[in-house]
């Protein structure tokens, strides 16, 4: 009879710093060039849809943004949205929360309560750097900054 007991989830560190490391990349591309607390930019993806990048909060080591479609494609609890840290000393962006999930532990025991795989935070910064290759091949930025 094969075992059928899983395998339990262990984090690769490397792994997840060096997807961690790409994000940071990519998504200062997409930041407000004269950067202050409130400031929002869009990135068009198709005439009917954007994203709306928002400065948080400027720390001397840390900047966290918030991500954002704007559009009337989807509405409610369905709608994209990322809020992301950037750490410039280590050059790094990591999810903090997507939808109504915040706080990612590294690994989740599973079956759990809210039905997150064992390696929800690894997916969820997939999805922002899948975000950012879309960005990237199909999104122009706003020339105007908007306050």
């Amino acid at each position: 009879m094969p075992n059928l007991a899983r395998k339990r989830y262990v984090p690769y560190l490397p792994d997840f710093l060096s997807l961690c490391e790409r994000n940071y990349a990519q998504l200062r591309f997409f930041l407000p060039g004269n950067q202050r607390q409130g400031q929002r930019c869009l990135i068009h993806i198709n005439a009917s849809e954007s994203y709306q990048v928002e400065l948080l909060e400027l720390c001397k080591y840390t900047t966290t943004v918030s991500i954002e479609l704007i559009g009337q494609s989807m509405t409610g609890w369905i709608k994209p949205r990322f809020e992301v840290r950037l750490y410039h000393d280590a050059r790094l962006a990591e999810v903090l929360a997507c939808q109504q999930v915040r706080q990612f532990k590294a690994v989740y025991s599973y079956p759990n309560v809210d039905m997150l795989l064992p390696d929800e935070k690894r997916q969820i910064n997939l999805l922002l750097r899948d975000w950012l290759n879309l960005c990237s091949r199909r999104g122009y930025q706003n020339s105007g900054l908007m306050a």
